[in-house]
């Protein structure tokens, strides 16, 4: 096993995620800029996730039970996101968000960069955990940490494929959604992939244990947080959705009679019939 330098196997590691990662994202800016296409934007973002975990789980060579578990959930989950994404993409055949963007290199190329920058930051527990030799039991941790992921993967892929039938369903045509899940939440996909990633790091701190300063790796699952309530994600949607059926009485009493994120109904509350339709932030699911 190399190392980079004086650092040890965890900062070897970071860096050679890190420097992995950039270069994924640069050379793929660069084709996309020369075709001025966004096709594979978010399908790299969700592949470099299963490629930065697979390479950091074989570089340090910690083949235990947790970090191949760790690592196999983070490859469903991108397996998952990424076959959504093409589908999506095949289907619309583009992304208004790059309408404009494509066709400025060094705009896309900040772009392109961000996308790197969300990946490091929300695979850091996944990387520490890999590069880390401990081996500790079952905690109380794991579980708790497993059945949020597996809450999140299921609220966060029905979700996608909820809405993805709704807006292909020419009959719902400036609507806005609101059955299955979508009935009690209006965010239920970044209430499942906030779940997700705290799931991970709940099953990743067993192995912190000796190494305090690991527990910093908690930045992972606050990014995603902060990106999707205060950065791409609610903001944005929200905007589009109060801009389209703010004047909507329908969508108004959808709004009083479900939660931001949590898919879980409010009691006391009305029921409301009513669509929705909103775009997707930075290579998250919609």
């Amino acid at each position: 096993m190399w190392t980079i330098g004086s650092l040890g196997i965890t900062a070897s590691a970071l860096v050679g995620v890190l420097i992995l990662d950039f270069i994924i994202q640069w050379v793929a800016w660069v084709v996309a800029a020369a075709l001025q296409t966004d096709k594979f934007y978010d399908l790299l973002g969700s592949s470099t996730f299963i490629a930065l975990s697979i390479a950091s789980l074989v570089y340090a060579k910690y083949y235990y039970a947790r970090h191949i578990t760790v690592t196999v959930l983070v490859c469903i989950w991108g397996l998952r996101l990424g076959f959504f994404l093409v589908v999506r993409v095949l289907k619309t055949k583009g992304d208004s968000r790059f309408e404009e963007v494509k066709k400025q290199p060094v705009k896309y190329w900040v772009y392109w960069t961000f996308q790197a920058v969300w990946v490091f930051l929300t695979l850091l527990p996944v990387t520490v955990l890999n590069a880390t030799a401990a081996n500790p039991g079952l905690w109380a941790s794991d579980i708790i940490g497993g059945v949020l992921w597996a809450v999140g993967f299921y609220c966060e892929s029905v979700a996608d494929a909820q809405k993805f039938l709704f807006k292909n369903n020419p009959a719902n045509k400036g609507r806005f959604i609101s059955t299955g899940l979508w009935r009690y939440s209006r965010y239920p996909n970044y209430f499942g992939e906030m779940c997700m990633w705290w799931g991970v790091w709940l099953i990743c701190i067993p192995a912190f244990d000796h190494q305090r300063g690991y527990y910093a790796t908690i930045v992972g699952p606050l990014f995603v947080m902060m990106l999707l309530l205060g950065v791409s994600g609610v903001p944005i949607q929200e905007k589009q959705a109060k801009e389209r059926w703010g004047q909507d009485p329908s969508y108004q009493a959808y709004r009083r009679r479900t939660w931001l994120l949590v898919p879980l109904p409010k009691f006391g509350q009305q029921r409301a019939g009513g669509s929705q339709q909103m775009t997707t932030p930075i290579n998250t699911s919609a």
